[in-house]
């Protein structure tokens, strides 16, 4: 027997947690509004998280809400790298 998947955070938990563990949901210009979070319409978890390893596209899996999906990338070593980058670059670009 499967133990029961754990209930979905909601946005202020998931930025709760992120905060929590130290991680950046890294902003995007896109629908969902963060990086490499895609939405689906139309589904019970419209919310798909979504890296790039080894050259391919990986799910990571779908969520209700935008933040929690982009909790799970930011958790992803590929999301923790695209992190550290953007971090070292806003550090080369303040004045």
């Amino acid at each position: 027997m499967q133990a029961a998947a754990p209930p979905p955070r909601t946005s202020e938990e998931a930025e709760q947690q992120a905060e929590a563990e130290g991680l950046t949901l890294r902003v995007a210009d896109n629908k969902a509004g963060y990086f490499g979070v895609y939405h689906k319409p139309g589904q019970p978890k419209p919310y798909q998280a979504q890296v790039r390893r080894g050259g391919k596209d990986v799910r990571l899996g779908y969520f209700a809400t935008a933040e929690e999906a982009a909790l799970c990338v930011a958790r992803s070593p590929e999301g923790r790298a695209a992190a550290q980058k953007a971090a070292a670059s806003e550090e080369r670009n303040a004045p």
